[in-house]
């Protein structure tokens, strides 16, 4: 695998971001003379991706780049991976799946085999189509304070009975965007990455103002609710991204195990969409929609003592784990 962007710190210095390579990690100023801008820190080299984005592709491809990450680079094992990306803005897909979609209408009512489940499931199918050909995506905005990274703890309180996963295809954007079509989607993408879009289940609807709707404040937006990364993989190595596939592992027993190209709204789409209703910058994160399995199914939530590892097969993999408050 080539060289991948990650954001690294040692001991208690400021992040600054590198490539990776075999387990082997160099900061991005070693390459300072070949025209890289920004280097000190993720936010600022994305800030400059138009610049930046065609020397990195020229030093990700060329030999002499891994061999210097081999012989200059330190073990990742000795340094931190951080978040690879402190977006100003994180929008979440809420219902993108459509196995997730029709395992949700098959737990509902009488259950999956219950008498109704297949009218449920002829019904959600329906519904989808009618999404795909006259609806669009639907896109909420998540705190960008719960970004954590991809080996940091996730603290449950005594209230959090129903907390759940959701792995996601995370897209970081890396040029402005606004009033884009899907054709044009990937050219303003700097990268892919893996997230674990944490939501509170029972507080996702209002009991106190129901007729509001959904609460995504208090639901999916504490801190730590998103760990992202290990890391962010350029928009160039990924030729095909409807074919990344997301899964989770919860105790080391496989909970979700999905491919993008089940999404009802592909990456370029809901990036277009987006980039109608606001303006993308550069750093921006988009969570684009999780597969079937999640708690909810499994009748299974997040507690002290688990085991969350979220990965995207070619983004890498964290693992976090769950504790008690301090």
């Amino acid at each position: 695998m080539p060289p991948v962007l990650v954001n690294i710190s040692a001991a208690a210095c400021t992040p600054f971001p590198a490539l990776l390579f075999e387990n082997r990690a160099l900061a991005l100023t070693y390459w300072q003379s070949a025209g890289l801008r920004g280097t000190s820190s993720m936010m600022a080299f994305l800030d400059d991706w138009v610049t930046n984005s065609e020397i990195l592709r020229t030093l990700t491809s060329a030999r002499s780049t891994q061999k210097a990450i081999i012989e200059h680079g330190a073990d990742i094992a000795t340094l931190r991976l951080n978040q690879p990306v402190a977006p100003r803005q994180v929008y979440c897909t809420i219902a993108n799946y459509r196995s997730q979609l029709v395992e949700s209408a098959l737990d509902a009512a009488d259950g999956p085999q219950g008498p109704q489940a297949h009218a449920r499931r002829d019904a959600v199918l329906q519904s989808i189509e009618a999404r795909r050909r006259d609806g669009k995506p639907y896109i909420c905005l998540k705190g960008a304070a719960c970004v954590s990274g991809p080996y940091d703890v996730l603290p449950i309180e005594g209230d959090m009975a129903s907390l759940d996963w959701e792995v996601e295809i995370g897209i970081v954007i890396g040029r402005h965007a606004q009033n884009i079509d899907a054709a044009s989607a990937f050219d303003y993408v700097a990268g892919y990455c893996v997230v674990n879009d944490i939501t509170l289940r029972d507080s996702v609807f209002r009991l106190d103002l129901p007729m509001l709707g959904t609460d995504w404040l208090q639901s999916k937006s504490r801190k730590g609710w998103l760990p992202t990364g290990p890391w962010l993989v350029p928009v160039w190595e990924i030729e095909d991204p409807s074919a990344l596939r997301p899964w989770l592992r919860l105790n080391g027993d496989l909970m979700q195990d999905g491919m993008a190209n089940d999404m009802v709204f592909s990456i370029a789409e809901q990036i277009a969409y987006l980039s109608t209703q606001a303006p993308l910058r550069p750093g921006d994160l988009i969570c684009t929609g999780t597969p079937a399995g999640i708690g909810s199914h499994h009748g299974r939530y997040l507690r002290a003592g688990d085991v969350v590892q979220a990965g995207v097969d070619g983004l890498g993999a964290q693992r976090v784990l769950c504790t008690r408050p301090d």
